[in-house]
């Protein structure tokens, strides 16, 4: 017999993907997911003028994938990232995924997708919300680091939380700068954004099935 999530609609999704952990979950959450009808993929073709403003090395990456997939494509900096439901689907969708999204989204945006919008914040929440969250653990004392997947809302960081990993984080080496131990420290976390993306979606498919349920 089938398993019942498996017989759910897959969620129409759109998702805005930056950097090297985004195109982990591109590959290992999004595409031949069976809870996942990818529409189209968003992504950041610069780096921040911070970090040089140069191409973004992961590009080509994304390009190759979602061409091998069929996938659509958009690359959007400013000033057209700042207008990002210019640019959305036509058709209506369910589930906006985001990760590593350099831009706030407007209320216009986070109303399009009819199940919700959904973020990984590379940080505990609430204690961590905003910038440079490992960085700030670290110096906080933390004994473990968090990706936390939250709902988006327009105030930022502060939505319901869908579902949280975390490692372990040894403490502040005497030789290393609380920053160049976060470096460390978000690449160690590569290997956990994809299962996280695939637990919120199935959790978000159970309370689907839920409210179908409650309804029938």
């Amino acid at each position: 017999m089938s398993s019942p999530i498996l017989l759910t609609q897959p969620f129409r999704t759109v998702a805005l993907l930056a950097r090297e952990p985004g195109l982990l979950v591109l590959k290992d959450a999004l595409l031949n997911n069976p809870l996942v009808r990818l529409l189209e993929v968003f992504t950041h073709a610069s780096l921040p003028k911070r970090e040089g403003g140069a191409q973004r090395p992961e590009l080509k990456s994304y390009e190759s994938e979602c061409k091998a997939a069929g996938i659509p494509l958009r690359v959007l900096d400013l000033p057209e990232a700042r207008n990002l439901e210019r640019y959305l689907p036509g058709e209506s969708f369910d589930l906006m995924l985001a990760l590593s999204w350099r831009y706030i989204l407007s209320k216009n945006v986070l109303d399009r997708p009819t199940a919700g919008a959904i973020n990984l914040h590379r940080g505990e929440l609430p204690k961590f919300k905003g910038a440079e969250p490992v960085r700030r653990a670290i110096e906080a004392g933390a004994t473990s680091v968090s990706i936390t997947a939250h709902r988006m809302t327009e105030e930022l960081d502060s939505g319901p939380i869908v579902a949280t990993v975390s490692i372990e984080m040894p403490p502040l080496p005497a030789n290393i700068t609380a920053e160049d131990y976060a470096e460390k420290i978000k690449v160690a976390l590569y290997p956990l954004y994809a299962p996280l993306a695939r637990l919120s979606i199935l959790s978000l498919t159970s309370a689907r099935q839920a409210a179908a349920k409650s309804y029938s």
